[in-house]
């Protein structure tokens, strides 16, 4: 029964894997149709950026759901405890430091794209 789910389980992976790759070739070749190369490069470039910088948490949630399982099964609320504030400390610190980082790379960013001009109709939906 195990078997019968993973494998269904990595079909369905498999399956929004390829849907995605494909949705970002065509999703690509509209942005380049409809707002052209440029604009297009400098969307992705900071979409890329976006993503190193997600990097930076390294599988700490991945291990702290397995650092939890047996204390949550035993209830033993003082490990908890612990481990839910030495994850935050950590991810206070990798807060801080995707902060930094992206500050850094935000003013920088300009000092290399010096061929788009800026767009007067862009809106910011999301701040």
């Amino acid at each position: 029964m195990r078997t019968i789910k993973a494998i269904n389980n990595f079909k369905v992976d498999l399956f929004i894997t390829f849907f995605l790759i494909a949705l970002g070739f065509y999703l690509r070749t509209i942005f380049v149709s409809k707002m052209g190369a440029d604009l297009t490069g400098v969307m992705l470039l900071f979409t890329q950026l976006t993503a190193y910088l997600n990097l930076a948490e390294l599988g700490i949630g991945v291990a702290a759901a397995s650092l939890l399982y047996k204390p949550l099964s035993e209830g033993d609320y003082a490990k908890i405890k612990y481990l839910t504030l030495l994850l935050t400390a950590i991810y206070r610190y990798i807060s801080f430091l995707v902060l930094l980082i992206g500050i850094v790379i935000g003013f920088g960013i300009y000092f290399f794209i010096d061929s788009v001009n800026a767009v007067s109709h862009v809106f910011i939906y999301w701040a």
